[in-house]
């Protein structure tokens, strides 16, 4: 077989750059087999590259599904009224034209190095987009109903749709869609589930002030989505406390990636405490949604638990790892390009509980290997190297 010998002026291997002289060893079919020292070949056997080699990104947060929805929502709607869009638009063209932007939007992140993503599912429409990628899926069969009554019965809804993902080989567990959505019950009948299964999730976390005042008492914008989708909620009672502190008690010791996390403070971080809890950003969908960017100097001390995500097409202008990087960078100065990519990388890779398969360099994986550059503090995609 085919052996090729790769340097570039870095190397990072998802938690750190290695020194100078370290090379690594590929297979043809793009398998890492080795990582060693230049003197331990002949140089002429090198191949060195201009910039930086990392290992394939891992996109924490993603919607497959509303690929089709590029351009169709306003920027800068503010949460409830970028919802209510959602549901308007998502059922007006076929399914066979949702398949196709699915195909494209999902060769698209292939091409920008992405190597694996969480993806949210409501429904069967990605499943066979997936079937056929060179992407790692692992997805979340989402649930939704805030009145704890219909706990049972909407959590059926989602284990019928996960056996159906099941069935078509691809890989999965349940997640709740938010705490404004999702009954402390129907959370609580999730984590139970995974834990016995695959014990990964997600949950959109803080995404608004509008969000904090519903979990306030005040009044809120989430008033005018209920009444948009005909619902009473009359019988729910405010705790006086913020969406986190009022569920995570339930997430228990599951693997769980908070998604968004705009308006979470030190408070609720303190809250948390766990290992097991990873934070996702996704900041051009921030800035999409509500022109607005998280506190990330909050997070400063949980660097090894935060990860990146895209959102969808219809809360994005692309799919793309390295936009969402770059946002970080120029909007704060408390993460530097090191950490940043291991986020990227290693930290969304444990966040879907697949770091022994991606997010770093495996030997014996083909983890993808992505070439970029950087300049001025932002980072520039190059190629795919495998």
């Amino acid at each position: 077989m085919f052996v090729q010998f790769l340097r570039a002026n870095k190397l990072f291997n998802g938690e750190h750059f290695l020194p100078e002289n370290t090379v690594l060893v590929l297979e043809n079919n793009g398998t890492l087999k080795d990582i060693i020292l230049d003197t331990e070949t002949d140089v002429l056997n090198i191949k060195t590259l201009e910039g930086i080699i990392t290992p394939g990104f891992v996109n924490a947060h993603c919607h497959l599904e509303l690929s089709h929805l590029k351009s169709i929502i306003p920027t800068h709607t503010g949460l409830v009224e970028f919802a209510k869009q959602i549901i308007i638009n998502r059922n007006k063209i076929s399914k066979e034209e949702i398949f196709e932007y699915q195909q494209q939007a999902d060769k698209n992140m292939y091409e920008a190095g992405i190597i694996a993503v969480g993806d949210i599912c409501n429904t069967t429409d990605s499943f066979s987009t997936k079937q056929k990628s060179n992407i790692y899926y692992h997805n979340f069969i989402e649930l939704l109903g805030l009145n704890p009554t219909n706990a049972i019965t909407n959590f059926d809804k989602g284990l019928q749709l996960l056996n159906e993902l099941k069935n078509t080989g691809l890989i999965g567990s349940l997640a709740p869609h938010a705490p404004y959505s999702t009954s402390n019950e129907l959370i609580n009948k999730i984590v139970d589930y995974n834990l016995k299964y695959i014990n990964c999730s997600t949950i959109h976390n803080q995404e608004s002030e509008e969000e904090t005042k519903f979990f306030m008492g005040e009044k809120n914008d989430f008033e005018k989505l209920y009444q948009f989708l005909n619902l009473d909620i009359s019988w729910f009672y405010a705790q006086k406390t913020t969406s986190l502190q009022y569920y995570y008690p339930f997430l228990k010791n599951q693997n769980t990636i908070l998604v968004h996390n705009t308006v979470t403070t030190q408070q609720d971080i303190e809250f948390t405490n766990n290992q097991t809890t990873f934070w996702c950003f996704c900041p051009n969908a921030n800035l999409y949604i509500e022109n607005k960017l998280p506190n990330f100097k909050l997070f400063k001390n949980l660097q090894n638990n935060i990860c990146f995500g895209t959102d969808s097409l219809a809360s994005n202008w692309d799919l793309n790892l390295i936009s969402e990087a770059n946002v970080i960078l120029k909007n704060t100065p408390t993460f530097n390009i090191e950490t940043i990519l291991k986020f990227m990388t290693l930290n969304g890779a444990k966040a879907l509980t697949i770091s022994d398969k991606f997010g770093s360099f495996i030997k014996g994986k083909n983890v993808g290997l992505n070439l970029i550059s950087t300049n001025n503090n932002q980072l520039t995609f190059t190629k795919k190297i495998a």
